[in-house]
């Protein structure tokens, strides 16, 4: 049996930046403003509050049980049967989410760039590279997100920069216009996407290699990453707001439309095609990452001995999953996501790791 595969503590925060900003930096500022109006910057500080303390969470988990996933730890606290139930709505979740990343970068192809092209031809050809890549294992992985990241970053930067012109602060009152409800009803929406998924990192975390300080320094570098996807998501809403006003809870892609104002003196213009490119990489990061846990939890939960050998099958059953989601049409799914998301993701993740946290508190040995 092959030596597992080894990640530095900076790696592992690249890869947990990757998939929180993900898909999230492109569809969650319109709907959230939607919801929460100018109060949704309100709504991310509440939600990324609830994201933190499962962080914190996750990595007393992770020092009380070195070198074990989520799956292994649950099977030695509460038994295997309970972990199998637990598993459940643990994966039903994981190819929801895979599915739906998936889905959302061909909807965003389809409705903003390439409208005429069938959108099974996107995500049968997105589930073979994402496949391809998440068989090259989580050691390539980190390294080849770096840069993409990177790039992410910097096209948010310089969009966010070019867009000055374009901004008007009044827009940013009265800041709850609605009252406090509409903000709470944010909160739910980003607390369900992206941040419950946090949970989903107690797979991963046993891949960080063990090293001297390495515990200290990967809770700081996931402390950072959690705080600077905040900033970024912040950012972006903020930023909507003032470019469109009461319009922007209609911008479905808000980052993309701010990118199509951009007109600098009629040199720099028609950016938005570059920033689509780095927020389909953001999305395509995301989905990877979701798709390798989801055959990791397989492989640990039936303790297969191949541990790639379900990578094709469990990508097809996502592509299958997401054609089955877009025939009910668009906007069932974006309701899907505003109102049963958050609801599925506190069964399918936040109530398995308070089970599995109250039992690691509960009993004194711990498996090694």
């Amino acid at each position: 049996m092959k030596a597992r595969e080894q990640i530095s503590s900076g790696q592992m925060s690249v890869l947990f930046f990757s998939f929180m900003t993900g898909s999230s930096i492109v569809n969650i500022p319109g709907p959230l403003i939607g919801f929460a109006k100018n109060g949704a910057w309100i709504s991310l500080l509440l939600s990324m509050s609830i994201g933190m303390v499962l962080l914190v969470c996750l990595l007393y988990l992770y020092r009380k049980f070195p070198g074990l996933t989520f799956i292994e730890y649950s099977k030695a606290m509460v038994g295997n049967w309970i972990t199998f139930l637990l598993a459940i709505p643990f994966i039903s979740f994981q190819f929801h989410m895979a599915s739906g990343i998936v889905l959302d970068i061909g909807l965003f192809m389809t409705t903003s760039m390439m409208r005429q092209t069938p959108i099974y031809l996107f995500l049968l050809f997105l589930f073979y590279v994402i496949a391809l890549t998440v068989r090259s294992g989580i050691e390539t992985m980190s390294r080849m997100f770096i840069i993409p990241i990177i790039s992410v970053i910097l096209s948010i930067i310089i969009i966010l920069v070019l867009s000055i012109t374009n901004y008007k602060v009044e827009h940013l009152l009265p800041i709850m216009p609605d009252g406090i409800k509409p903000v709470i009803l944010g909160a739910y929406f980003s607390y369900g996407f992206p941040y419950v998924e946090i949970v989903l990192m107690a797979m991963l975390l046993p891949y960080v290699r063990r090293e001297k300080q390495s515990n200290q320094n990967l809770s700081k570098g996931m402390y950072a990453a959690l705080f600077v996807n905040g900033f970024f998501l912040i950012a972006v809403t903020l930023s909507t707001i003032m470019v469109f006003g009461p319009m922007a809870g209609e911008r479905l892609y808000s980052m993309f439309e701010v990118a199509r104002t951009v007109d600098l003196l009629e040199v720099i213009q028609r950016i938005e095609s570059l920033v689509g490119i780095s927020l389909i990489m953001a999305s395509f990061m995301k989905a990877t990452i979701t798709l390798f846990i989801l055959n990791l939890t397989f492989t640990k939960l039936f303790n297969l001995q191949d541990d790639r050998i379900l990578v094709y099958p469990l990508a097809l059953i996502c592509f299958l999953f997401a054609m089955m989601l877009i025939e009910k049409g668009q906007a069932h799914w974006v309701a899907s996501v505003s109102v049963v998301h958050p609801l599925w993701g506190t069964f399918a993740y936040l109530l398995p790791l308070l089970i599995v946290l109250m039992a690691a508190a509960v009993r004194k040995n711990t498996p090694r």
